[in-house]
């Protein structure tokens, strides 16, 4: 985002010119500040706003489905931990939050939902633009989906299953975890996880 680029020129004090009102950042600078820094990589190709939609939704778009500001997702998605599930780009001054990882942030917390009052319409379309994605709170998620959540494989999941620690229903390959069970899990063993 410009404004973000902005403030890393002013925190750091670096070189640019002004013409005709609008601050030019001179490329050998920019190329010497963009080789000593590791956050940020150039992008080869900006997609367009209906190709990001097949695998982002706008985070205006996420926030009105949780009855929340878009400023108060930004800082859930900057300052809390569950806030770092939410995995962004940035596209056209408009920060797009992947489907999966808006998914994961619904499934891995109790605190925030997919407000059902008069915003049903934007719901189910949202929901039919990807049908794979549901954007209900599960409570029952699969191995792959905990593995996720845990950031560990699914066959570390699975040895995690067979201890018993957590409630599974299902048999063999279609196994479902509890999610409320497993996250209090996860929370009580995060330092054995991460």
């Amino acid at each position: 985002h410009d404004s973000d680029l902005y403030d890393i020129w002013k925190n750091e004090k670096l070189e640019y010119i002004t013409v005709d009102f609008v601050r030019r950042i001179p490329v050998d600078t920019f190329e010497k500040w963009y080789a000593d820094q590791d956050i940020y990589c150039k992008a080869t190709y900006i997609p367009t706003a209906e190709e990001l939609e097949k695998d982002y939704i706008c985070l205006q778009d996420a926030a009105d489905l949780l009855g929340i500001s878009r400023e108060k997702l930004a800082k859930i998605a900057r300052r809390e931990e569950i806030g770092r599930l939410l995995d962004s780009t940035i596209c056209n001054n408009k920060r797009w939050i992947t489907r999966k990882s808006f998914q994961l942030f619904l499934n891995a917390q109790n605190v925030y939902h997919i407000m059902n009052d008069g915003d049903k319409q934007e719901e189910s379309q949202l929901l039919q633009e990807n049908k794979t994605l549901s954007l209900e709170i599960k409570e029952y998620i699969s191995r792959q989906e905990a593995a996720e959540l845990a950031g560990v494989s699914v066959s570390t999941v699975t040895k995690w299953m067979q201890t018993g620690e957590f409630q599974c229903v299902g048999a063999g390959k279609v196994l479902r975890i509890h999610r409320q069970q497993f996250l209090n899990w996860l929370n009580e063993h995060r330092e054995g996880v991460v």
